[in-house]
């Protein structure tokens, strides 16, 4: 079949071959040539995408829950007559509890969570097929739908779907929603350890809604490599590239269904670039799968320094109807990973410089929204960090689109560590391993799949099955399935400092999985700092973070690797950034190993300048400059004091950006400046200024833009106590009081310490638009007040 824009190019061509000799007679200059080539470039551009109404609808189902924590017998609560006037009103994602600052590793909040929504559904939507979509529920969990039980699922980090069709109620009627989520032991399921588990419905809750012939979910579906919507690209080039889309199809009528499909490619600005068609009479009660290619000229690749991404459309018709609609986002890139040459992205060496994250937040832990998921990835992205490992777990899938946008590297991670169970745990394993793959398996941001139990002793028959699973589910080159032990059974093999990543000798390509925590003191590691415990104590982070990545990049044969860790977690202070998001020294050592001539639109990057010192009394006099610049000039309080390049050492010679070390620069009150310089122009600086006698209170929110009045926006407001100049007093202890009014709520404690002279607050946001106004004081200082738009 040609499709409609290859169609549009060879009449183009024919009209501009016919145009050129026409000219040519009678002699028309070459300028009005260029213009008539213009034009048929113009028509090549594609045409703008005008959406078209479909039946599908996903319909966010986070607000108006119920919520009970304690024993209740299944028999009366799933009752929709059950009185549950003694509930609490809760919305979604949810923590059973608001749990202190820095829980317990070994936690002993484990219970049964109940969860009640009434809802109703219009007449419209009557023969339609409904399902409920739960993103992730902590760990056990039973779902009736008006007193009738659904499904148990057992699981906490992968979404599970229930069918509703013939249970649910339309029209007046009151739907009964009934949860039971309970987090209590159960050595059977895979969780990130067998000990650490905070319950409840946690991420996202969806209705779908769609016609009785439809594209499938993919999990739901259970289908090996298939169900949804599957996209590979058998070739890449940049001249030519083949994209297969695999696209299942259920028919619930019970006649069988002429079915056309309709698949469009848009390019990022949603411009139409190919169409592709097919028809196929589907039975009643069965599925089709459509085996669809598209050749694409001249595609625009993905890549972390270039994440372009294109939307698939996907559209259902029969009897000439549009019945359902499908867009899945996706990145044309091709990945290898070798010893001798390291990770290739579309043919061209990538060493990627990365870090592990722990899905956690302050008091609220796993219970955190899609907005504070993608700022996450942003804040890693601006740290210079071009990869995450997602320990050890499955991420949100709000945080891996963020991934696909910013062009982060992602390997995804299967539950497990520490432990190993029987059989039935096996087997919950194995089909989190499918699971896994087919919920994220087109995101491009996702190069490796971890089908291991992270420091766990399984034996070599569980790493050949779940190299097996991960080749099934992804058949192809582009599957890479990632283990911590058996390097000659995974295809990449992954491996801690602490576990000799740096003494391997096999073959098998590698990737560092952890560094920079356990080699320095281990449970009592020097890497592990508040940002209370002052400059000292964060240079030795530094020092520990430096040599270690300095060591990695000696290595010839390496992948990449990952920090451990990017955010601080629990009572580890390991990350590069706190709990509360504030950035440590080492942030911005890893921040100065980007490329300053990368400039990414709404994102930090480009050159830059850090000053890695207080500039007190008490400051070091050895100060420390970051910087991806080529010289460093130093002044104080105006006056020139060195120029410096790059340091050339044992510990920086492999790094892409040593740091700037000017010894012995004796104290003076002011202003300590760094200005960076590349060929000779000013292009970054940093100032630190001696903080005076403490004024005043300085809100500011950890917000690029408004909140959103959606019920679980939730963000930080950052308190400093601050001198008259605006600079940090950071030895000043004190206690701020908190309060909120608007169209928000404080989740935090009313009253925060300050840590080197900042607090934190963490706020949620409700459903009604307006102002969020927060206040903030402490004895001694005037009470300090700020607004944030919020908006529907």
């Amino acid at each position: 079949m040609v499709c409609k824009r290859r169609r549009c190019f060879l009449l183009n061509s024919c009209s501009i071959k016919i145009r050129y000799n026409l000219m040519k007679r009678i002699q028309i200059k070459i300028p009005i040539l260029l213009f008539f080539f213009a034009i048929h470039l113009f028509a090549l551009q594609g045409e703008p995408w005008q959406t078209k109404p479909s039946i599908r609808k996903k319909i966010n189902f986070n607000s108006e829950w119920l919520f009970f924590r304690g024993q209740i017998e299944d028999d009366a609560a799933k009752n929709p007559s059950f009185d549950d006037t003694n509930w609490i009103s809760i919305h979604l994602p949810h923590s059973p509890e608001l749990l202190p600052l820095r829980p317990l590793w070994k936690s002993d909040r484990v219970g049964i969570n109940w969860y009640r929504k009434y809802f109703k559904l219009p007449d419209r939507y009557k023969n339609l097929k409904i399902y409920i979509e739960f993103e992730g529920a902590d760990k056990v969990s039973d779902v009736w739908l008006n007193g009738i039980h659904l499904v148990t699922n057992k699981g906490a980090y992968l979404p599970f779907t229930v069918d509703i069709t013939d249970y649910v109620k339309s029209g007046s009627k009151n739907n009964v929603l009934v949860v039971k989520v309970s987090n209590l032991n159960d050595k059977d399921i895979p969780v990130y350890a067998s000990w650490i588990s905070f319950g409840g419905l946690y991420r996202d809750v969806w209705l779908h809604i769609t016609d009785r012939l439809h594209v499938t979910d993919a999990i739901y579906a259970n289908k090996v490599a298939g169900g949804g919507i599957f996209v590979t690209y058998p070739k890449v080039t940049p001249s030519l590239t083949q994209i297969r889309v695999k696209t299942n199809i259920q028919n619930e009528y019970k006649q069988k269904k002429d079915c056309t499909i309709q698949t469009h490619l848009m390019d990022s600005e949603l411009r139409k670039v190919i169409t592709v068609q097919a028809r196929y009479n589907v039975e009643g009660g069965q599925d089709h799968t459509f085996d669809q290619f598209l050749k694409v000229m001249d595609c625009h690749l993905w890549h972390p320094n270039d994440p372009y991404l294109y939307t698939l459309q996907t559209e259902i018709y029969t009897d000439d109807k549009l019945v359902d609609t499908y867009q899945t986002r996706i990145g044309i890139r091709r990945i290898q990973f070798t010893h001798k040459h390291g990770l290739l992205i579309n043919d061209k060496p990538f060493w990627f410089m990365g870090t592990n994250r722990v899905q956690e937040y302050p008091y609220v832990v796993w219970a955190f929204p899609n907005s504070a998921q993608r700022r996450d990835a942003i804040l890693l992205k601006e740290a210079g960090f071009q990869y995450v490992r997602s320990s050890h777990n499955p991420q949100d899938p709000a945080f891996l689109d963020a991934c696909d946008e910013l062009g982060v590297l992602v390997m995804d991670c299967i539950p497990g560590f520490q432990f190993i169970g029987n059989t039935q745990f096996l087997e919950y394993s194995y089909q989190n391993m499918r699971d896994m793959i087919r919920r994220d398996r087109n995101h491009p941001s996702v190069i490796l799949w971890e089908l291991s139990l992270n420091e766990t002793d399984f034996d070599s028959s569980f790493a050949r099955m779940a190299v097996q699973i991960g080749h099934e589910e992804y058949p192809g080159d582009q599957c890479f399935v990632s283990g911590w032990k058996f390097p000659s059974i995974y295809d990449v093999f992954i491996r801690a400092t602490q576990h000799g990543a740096r003494d391997c000798t096999q073959k098998t390509p590698l990737v560092i999985s952890e560094y920079g925590h356990w080699d320095y003191g281990g449970g009592n590691s020097t890497s592990d700092v508040d940002r209370k415990d002052g400059e000292i104590a964060m240079l030795v982070q530094v020092q520990n973070h430096q040599e270690s990545l300095n060591l990695n990049r000696k290595l010839p044969f390496l992948c990449g690797d990952g920090l451990w860790v990017g955010i601080d977690f629990q009572f580890f202070p390991s990350g590069v950034m706190d709990y509360f998001r504030i950035p440590k020294f080492s942030y911005y050592l890893y921040q100065s190993q980007r490329d300053p001539n990368h400039i990414i639109h709404g994102i930090d990057s480009g050159p830059m300048v850090f000053v890695a010192n207080y500039w007190t009394e008490m400051s070091p006099c050895t100060v420390m400059v970051f910087s991806n610049c080529d010289r460093i000039n130093l002044y104080l309080n105006g006056q020139f004091i060195a120029s410096q390049k790059p340091d050339n050492g044992i510990f920086t010679e492999h790094l892409l950006h040593p740091p700037f070390t000017f010894h012995d620069i004796p104290f003076k009150p002011g202003e300590l400046k760094a200005i960076g310089y590349m060929d000779n122009e000013k292009v970054a600086s940093h100032s630190r200024r001696t903080p005076g006698q403490a004024e005043f209170i300085d809100l500011r929110f950890d917000l690029k833009g408004a909140a959103m009045a959606n019920g679980e926006d939730m963000f930080f407001v950052y308190a400093s106590v601050v001198d008259e100049n605006g600079t940090i007093v950071r030895d000043v202890q004190k206690e701020i009081l908190f309060g909120v009014t608007g169209s928000g709520i404080l989740i935090s404690p009313e009253r925060v310490e300050t840590e080197a002279g900042t607090a934190a607050a963490l706020v949620r946001t409700t459903i009604q638009s307006g102002q969020i106004v927060i206040r903030a004081k402490t004895e001694g200082f005037k009470e300090a007040v700020a607004s944030k738009n919020c908006i529907k």
